[in-house]
Order: structure tokens, then C-alpha cells, then sequence
């Protein structure tokens, strides 16, 4: 099964950013294949790279960028929130994602997930 996972909420503003890398985590260790992670809206600031975490919370630019390095998941971030949100390129593994590009995610993808 082919699964779209998409951000929406800031790293900060709820545990929701945490709950969905626990999720793809388990996804890719029960062989699930994931299509891409799909930052939107306030998901984009999981691009910035170098926030302050809070004790105990994981620095989801590092958890995210590793899980992409490991297993091959495209990052991605809608562009015109990117651009709206984000003072400068995103870094690691991130990249800009037009509507376009989402539609064609969603076409391709048996399910989607939303935090």
C-alpha cells in the first residue's frame, strides 16, 4: 500500500509533528511503502533547521532529514507556504512542492494520513 502522510501543524504549536514521525517510523518498519511527507500550512517550519527543543522533544529537522536519508522519502513543502512562512531556502532534505506536484502524490497514493 502506498501512504501520503501530510504535516499541517508547526513543530511547536502540538505534539502532532512527533505523532506523525512515530507513525511513518512504524509504517516503514511494517514494509509499508511511503509515498512522501507532505508539509503544509504551519507543517513547513519542520524545515528550519537549529529551533530550540524543548526537553524531552525530538529536533524533528534532524528526525525528519534522517528518516528521508535512510529510507528514501521524499520531504517535501508546499511552495507558496514555504515561501509565505520561511525566511530563507529550506535546508537538509526538504524541498519545494507545487500543487501540482500534490495532486499527482494524491493520484498515486492508496491512502492519505493528516496531522
Amino acid at each position: 500500500m502506498k501512504i501520503l502522510v501530510i504535516v499541517t501543524e508547526s513543530p511547536w504549536g502540538s505534539s502532532l509533528g512527533v505523532t506523525a514521525l512515530r507513525l511513518v517510523r512504524a509504517l516503514v518498519g511494517e514494509g509499508e511503502q511511503l509515498c512522501a511527507i507532505y508539509f503544509r500550512e504551519e507543517g513547513v517550519y519542520h524545515a528550519q533547521q537549529g529551533r530550540a527543543n524543548d526537553a524531552g522533544t525530538p529536533d524533528l529537522f534532524e528526525a525528519w532529514k534522517e528518516l528521508s536519508e535512510n529510507e528514501g522519502i521524499p520531504l517535501m513543502l508546499c511552495s507558496s507556504a514555504a515561501q509565505r512562512r520561511l525566511g530563507r531556502a529550506p535546508g537538509g532534505r526538504f524541498e519545494e512542492a507545487g500543487l501540482a506536484q500534490m495532486m499527482g502524490l494524491l493520484q498515486d497514493c492508496d491512502r492519505v494520513v493528516t496531522f
